[in-house]
């Protein structure tokens, strides 16, 4: 099962289970376990080794208990927060002593279940707009076409 975990200031804050189109049953069974996992995993393996602050990752716990990283994101805006909010995330209110509060959601029935919120595409791909990454292969595409179509007619 995947899982997007939200890092504030160099704290994990957040873990949410990725996939929210749907009902997992399993994962009330196994809630605790699998947060202590993902716990463990960003103490041991992410804290302090990635430069930025705020961040998010996405990570895999496999059915024997690995847990491996698929890809960071960045906080904010272009990255989907998929079961909180980033108001939710930022809210200083939820701090326990000097640390926020993790909060750890799934899909805990099939009422929780958010059908119009897919993820099976990172937010990036899907931006065409002026400026993105789409945007810039497309131009680069078009060009090196071009080029190659004005060697073809030159050589011909």
């Amino acid at each position: 099962m995947e899982f997007r975990c939200f890092v504030l200031n160099k704290l994990l804050v957040g873990i949410c289970q990725r996939e929210v189109t749907n009902f997992y049953p399993t994962l009330l069974e196994r809630k605790s376990d699998l947060k202590a996992m993902i716990v463990d995993f960003f103490v041991e393996e992410v804290k302090g080794k990635f430069r930025s602050e705020s961040f998010t990752f996405d990570v895999y716990v496999t059915k024997d208990g690995r847990v491996k990283v698929l890809d960071f994101n960045p906080w904010g805006a272009s990255t989907l927060p998929l079961m909180f909010s980033w108001d939710e995330l930022e809210d200083e209110s939820r701090e326990e002593g000097d640390e926020l509060e993790l909060e750890f959601r799934i899909v805990e029935s099939r009422c929780g279940i958010r059908p119009g919120l897919k993820t099976a595409v990172p937010y990036d791909y899907l931006d065409t707009s002026p400026g993105s990454g789409w945007d810039e292969f497309f131009k680069n595409a078009d060009v090196e076409l071009k080029r190659q179509v004005s060697l073809t007619e030159a050589g011909a």
